[in-house]
């Protein structure tokens, strides 16, 4: 009798054991073939090729062409959209047009007026995705900014390194635009 109440808890054990697992088994299973339709933070849009078109209406030095590069690298590491050389094979174009750019020194010791111990940049761009009959799909305007510290007091801050920040900063905001929305 007795090894008949120690067996009882034992076999309760493994029966629940049991249906835990395949409990368990089945609803990892779901949860697994559920989750690989699913395509979170990605526009739900029949959008998938972009020609990418970048124009620098500002002052800023070179400032296109890096962000054009920088641009392209968000969106082929992203993996949302294909990019494509001709337009005529596109689902939709990206017009980004840096439309203001600004410079501005920075000085973080208040005694220091003369000799500002950085440099800030700033840009606006505009985004304009458009169909393939050139219809707006999505508009708006997006800010980068950037800054940059002088090395030694008696150098300037190295613009160029703030330029390529800059350009990626605004790459970023217009990736993260594009993916935010749901045409």
């Amino acid at each position: 009798m007795l090894r008949e109440k120690l067996k009882s808890p034992l076999r309760n054990y493994a029966m629940n054991k049991g249906l835990f697992v395949s409990v368990a088994f089945q609803f990892l299973s779901i949860f697994f073939f559920v989750g690989c339709a699913l395509k979170m933070g990605h526009p739900v849009s029949d959008v998938h090729k972009l020609h990418l078109r970048v124009k620098n209406d500002s002052l800023a030095p070179l400032l296109g062409p890096k962000l054009d590069r920088e641009i392209r690298k968000c969106l082929v590491k992203d993996g949302s959209f294909q990019l494509v050389n001709k337009p005529i094979d596109a689902d939709a174009s990206l017009l980004v047009q840096v439309t203001q750019y600004g410079d501005s020194t920075e000085a973080y010791r208040p005694g220091d007026t003369l000799l500002a111990a950085g440099l800030n940049l700033r840009a606006t761009a505009k985004i304009e995705l458009l169909d393939e009959g050139n219809n707006p799909l999505f508009v708006q305007n997006v800010n980068g900014n950037s800054s940059v510290l002088r090395p030694v007091s008696t150098r300037l801050p190295d613009e160029a390194m703030a330029m390529q920040a800059l350009a990626e900063s605004l790459a970023a905001e217009v990736s993260l635009s594009l993916l935010n929305q749901a045409w």
